[in-house]
């Protein structure tokens, strides 16, 4: 700096005039104030907790509606069950076994060589649907009875 510079300054300061707020307003840019960051993330925070609540409170009611499906039903027989059956590279047999445990139904033509296939399937509905769909996959002829 000069000392014109400096003169010109030391002539014209008062103090107060100038300050680095009233600056920044005449450039246009407004300094963010303290408690305004504080809102922002305040904000920030508030929307991730209300969004996680909201999953939560989503996947609860879906769990409880698949549920109330499922009982609230008037299911005469067991062939008109909705259940839900999951699977993964389980022999014949077993699939067999499960659907009988689960619907209480009897499943008969089973293959003679049972244990040659394997399944993976998620499926939900009755257990005469399932078997048709089995039947379908895997070329087979089995029926549903009630036990």
């Amino acid at each position: 700096m000069e000392k014109k510079d400096i003169d010109f300054a030391a002539r014209h300061y008062r103090k107060g005039r100038f300050s680095a707020d009233a600056g920044w307003k005449r450039l246009g840019i407004a300094p963010i104030s303290f408690w305004k960051r504080y809102r922002v993330a305040a904000a920030v925070a508030a929307l991730v907790v209300i969004s996680a609540t909201a999953a939560i409170i989503y996947q609860e009611y879906r769990m409880v509606d698949v549920t109330q499906q499922a009982t609230d039903s008037p299911a005469t027989s067991p062939l008109a069950e909705v259940k839900v059956i999951d699977f993964e590279n389980t022999s014949l047999p077993d699939v067999i076994r499960k659907i009988e445990t689960l619907y209480n139904v009897k499943v008969e033509n089973i293959p003679e060589h049972d244990k040659e296939y394997e399944l993976s399937l998620h499926y939900e509905g009755t257990p005469t649907d399932l078997i048709a769909v089995i039947n379908d996959i895997l070329g087979t002829q089995m029926t549903v009875i009630e036990k």
